[in-house]
């Protein structure tokens, strides 16, 4: 039995626990790509086929299945459990489990931002013990983080992370460049790392719409008790990130296709490290290379196209064009000032 199995094995029990609902073959299978994108940032199509083998997997007796009491309707054509007590609790722990536990607790230790290891650790060893299974710790981190303490704003990463855990409000003290500072009340949705600065996402309560605050602007932060979280309906991080590239979304801009035409030895770096995952080649010769992105435009594409100097030239769409050679001629008078 893999992974993915259980993944979908646990999403079809929390299915079948919504006594309330009407669960088919295809309304589960619809639950698991769902899921499956939302926490394990997969694409998936997992089939009614699929599905009627977990269920059929779910129902068989230990060791094979769970015992899982599932009953079909066939008027109906749904599923649900005949005993509303059933708890599916015994998936199998293996040692391959416990070495990614170990491995995970790693990745943690080695981010100094977070302060979780001391607790997973423990947690750790309470398992292995009551399993009878071995844990090796690492003698070395396989990964080791760039990100430095001096970092402004990572102080502030153990509350919010708390405060996106437990989905606690935030009351924030908050400073952007060249701005009075403003008291905010915010539901925190995700932290998002991006060029080594820290970003969080969430809810506003005095602009009612989810914003961007950087990390390190904010010169206080704290949990706050007296308004409830808010939860915007079909909020996802991973779909609200898909059309951009950093962490800003501009309200007046649509999904747009941009095209470049780059240098043959800049080529080989942006095919092996795309801009955006909707990257592909349009064209390609001996002297250039165009390439297409369909994205938001935002202020950290700009930069990025900026970054590439005489490597690149913007094609389409043509403000955007018009937009960065405004800013290399600046540049350039810059520079003849200077000389």
């Amino acid at each position: 039995m893999n992974q993915e199995m259980l993944f979908r094995i646990r999403v079809i029990d929390r299915c079948l626990r919504k006594a309330s609902q009407r669960w088919t073959r295809k309304t589960l299978a619809a639950a698991c790509n769902d899921q499956a994108w939302e926490h394990l940032d997969l694409e998936r199509n997992y089939t009614v086929l699929t599905i009627s083998r977990d269920l059929k997997r779910m129902k068989a007796q230990p060791p094979a299945g769970f015992g899982a009491p599932i009953e079909w309707d066939p008027t109906l054509k749904t599923y649900r459990y005949t005993d509303a007590s059933y708890v599916l609790d015994r998936l199998p722990l293996y040692q391959e489990d416990m070495n990614l536990l170990e491995e995970a607790l790693g990745l943690i230790q080695s981010a100094p931002y977070f302060e979780l290891d001391k607790g997973l650790a423990t947690l750790a060893d309470r398992i292995a013990e009551r399993l009878k299974l071995k844990r090796a710790p690492l003698e070395m981190p396989a990964v080791v983080f760039s990100h430095s303490e001096e970092v402004q704003g990572q102080q502030w990463i153990p509350v919010l992370y708390e405060a996106v855990i437990r989905r606690q409000a935030v009351v924030l003290n908050y400073k952007p460049f060249e701005e009075a500072a403003t008291r905010q009340v915010v539901s925190p949705y995700v932290l998002r790392e991006y060029n080594r600065r820290w970003f969080l996402i969430g809810f506003s309560h005095s602009y009612q719409k989810i914003r961007t605050y950087a990390l390190d602007r904010i010169q206080h932060a704290e949990q706050y008790f007296l308004e409830p979280f808010y939860l915007q309906p079909g909020f996802n991080p991973k779909r609200y990130f898909d059309p951009v590239i950093g962490v800003s979304i501009p309200e007046d801009r649509q999904l747009e296709e941009v095209r470049l035409r780059v240098t043959p030895l800049r080529a080989k770096y942006l095919i092996t490290k795309p801009i955006h995952h909707s990257q592909h080649v349009v064209e390609q010769t001996d002297t250039y290379c165009v390439l297409s992105i369909r994205v938001i435009p935002n202020m950290e594409l700009k930069r990025f196209l900026l970054s590439l100097g005489e490597e690149a030239v913007v094609l389409q769409p043509s403000w955007l064009r018009q937009r960065i050679s405004d800013r290399l001629k600046e540049a350039a008078r810059h520079y003849a000032a200077e000389g």
